[in-house]
């Protein structure tokens, strides 16, 4: 029994012994080598002033790291560095040159080993912007970018600035300039200069000096043109104040002439002999152009002008303009396609357009989106001759008050149309609203439509409470269309004088003072908010609502 337990415990033992050897006599397994892991970071790319560090996880079978940036997320690649440390600063010394500053880089990085085989694949970073170059000078914003000037400006400190230069965008080393700029004591007080002679939809770097010594730069890129094409004029940018009449005999016929925010421009009598669009361009001034009518335009005689038109003009004259001065005072012969006046602002004269001798033809006589006040006895149109025939009068989204007449004529007219209007003070008391005055001739052919409007009473110029006024001269075949239309309760006729039928629409409960918040300075906000048409009536940008 002793003997068979022995001969178990000696197989056991011999059998785990042959085992092991067995084992031990296997070919030992050989594993086939592979490429790098990808370089990580310690920590986030970051910048000091036009330096860029980066700090990689060390990596013990690499024996060094490529480096590259680029700028177009390596479409091109700017620097390629290698390096035997996983810490690498990227500066002039690693490159060969300065970095850009204010500048977004990408990074990527390469583990490289023994044998290039294995090089790690590359490895993105990530992108870092340098810091931005200690400068004195403003960062501009839209408002200090035109289509073709800018205003430069900077906060004085250290030297004095004396120069600007101006560089395409794609120098970014600030090599060649382009234009040059001396600043002047005046400028250097004003901390700011306006440099002109740049193109539209363009991008410049812009840069100061102190002498040789830059001290600092932006990117500015100028708006689209607001017109463009061979016709244009443009009278921005001039220090100096513009007689028109000097101006408008060179351009062509269908000229656009650009007037800057701000300035004022002279009228100088010119009469028109082609076709000129005034409109207010681009400006460092939040404000409308402004021409001067203490001298009247006028027509040249014998011509034929298709259109004259004011887009975004402050019109007014500053020489007794309410009691002697016109936009328009015609006293030649010709043909006019159109007056025009669209989201200008008009102010004090004895008559908007008059036309007071010669004969002729004034096609269309359009105003839209103006505000108008202060316009004495020759109103807002006033075609004071039998031999002139106006023959559409179209009025729209406009506010008109304080105007002793409105439109008055001595021949027949085709249409007048009024919508989306806010009239106030108009006409003085005992006048009619609307004057054609030549009998026999003193018919609006097609009819007159009075939508969408809102009237308030008529202008007392003593400042009595005595409003009333009279309805219409003439007109005694005239087709009357009035729709959503209302007048204040102290609105009314002269007793015994013409009414204008179905005028108003409705009539609103109570006095100027309670619809409108300062009707007598031309402010027609609603004060009542609970009118019915404070929505759909009136001139749109004094509404409440959709």
């Amino acid at each position: 029994m002793k003997i068979n337990k022995l001969n178990i415990r000696i197989f056991f033992i011999l059998m785990i012994a042959g085992l092991i050897t067995m084992d031990a006599c296997k070919k030992e397994e050989i594993y086939p080598r592979t490429r790098l892991f990808q370089p990580v970071l310690n920590e986030d790319l970051f910048s000091v002033e036009n330096t860029i560090i980066v700090n990689l996880g060390k990596m013990k079978e690499a024996r060094q790291y490529t480096i590259e940036v680029s700028r177009d997320t390596f479409l091109t690649i700017d620097y390629t560095v290698k390096t035997d440390t996983n810490y690498l600063v990227i500066n002039k010394e690693a490159v060969g040159e300065d970095l850009l500053w204010f500048t977004l880089y990408q990074v990527r990085a390469t583990a490289l080993a023994d044998d290039a085989g294995y090089n790690s694949l590359p490895s993105p970073l990530g992108a870092v912007r340098t810091q931005k170059f200690p400068s004195n000078m403003g960062t501009p914003t839209y408002f200090d970018v035109l289509d073709t000037r800018a205003r430069v400006f900077w906060t004085p400190s250290g030297q004095p600035i004396t120069s600007i230069k101006v560089f395409d965008a794609a120098d970014v080393r600030l090599i060649q300039p382009i234009l040059e700029f001396d600043v002047t004591d005046d400028d250097r007080v004003a901390a700011m200069k306006i440099i002109g002679g740049l193109e539209a939809s363009s991008s410049y770097q812009i840069a100061i000096y102190s002498g040789e010594t830059i001290r600092g730069w932006e990117l500015y890129a100028t708006r689209q043109p607001l017109v463009s094409g061979d016709n244009v004029v443009d009278l921005t940018g001039i220090d100096t104040v513009v007689n028109l009449a000097n101006i408008l005999p060179d351009v062509s016929n269908g000229s656009v002439i650009l007037l800057e925010g701000g300035k004022t421009y002279l009228a100088g009598g010119y009469a028109f002999d082609k076709s000129v669009s005034f409109i207010s361009g681009y400006s460092f001034t939040p404000a409308l152009p402004i021409i001067d009518c203490n001298l009247n335009f006028n027509l040249s005689d014998g011509s034929t002008v298709d259109y004259v038109t004011f887009k975004d003009i402050n019109l007014t004259a500053t020489d007794n303009g309410f009691g002697s001065r016109y936009v328009f005072n015609i006293d030649k012969t010709g043909f006019m396609g159109e007056i025009k006046y669209e989201s200008c602002v008009i102010h004090a004269f004895r008559g908007l357009s008059r036309v007071k001798d010669g004969s002729g033809t004034l096609d269309k006589y359009t105003i839209l989106d103006c505000k108008i006040d202060s316009i004495k006895d020759y109103g807002i149109l006033t075609m004071d001759k039998n031999t002139w025939i106006c023959n559409e009068i179209t009025i729209k989204n406009s506010t008109i008050s304080k105007a002793i007449m409105f439109l008055t004529s001595r021949n027949n007219s085709n249409s007048i149309t009024i919508d989306g209007c806010t009239f106030n003070e108009m006409p003085e008391k005992g006048r009619q609203m609307f004057r054609w005055r030549e009998a026999g001739n003193d018919n609006v052919l097609n009819g007159i439509t009075i939508s969408n409007t809102i009237w308030g009473h008529g202008w007392n110029t003593t400042g009595d409470a005595d409003y009333r006024v009279d309805g219409y001269d003439g007109m005694g075949t005239t087709n009357w269309i009035v729709l959503n239309t209302y007048t204040t309760s102290d609105f009314g006729y002269v007793v015994g004088k013409e009414e204008i039928p179905g005028f108003p629409s409705f009539l609103y409960a109570g006095p100027a003072l309670q619809l409108w918040t300062d009707p007598y300075n031309s402010i027609f906000n609603f004060k009542d908010t609970g009118f019915a048409g404070k929505s759909d009536s009136g001139d749109p940008r004094w509404r409440i609502g959709p």
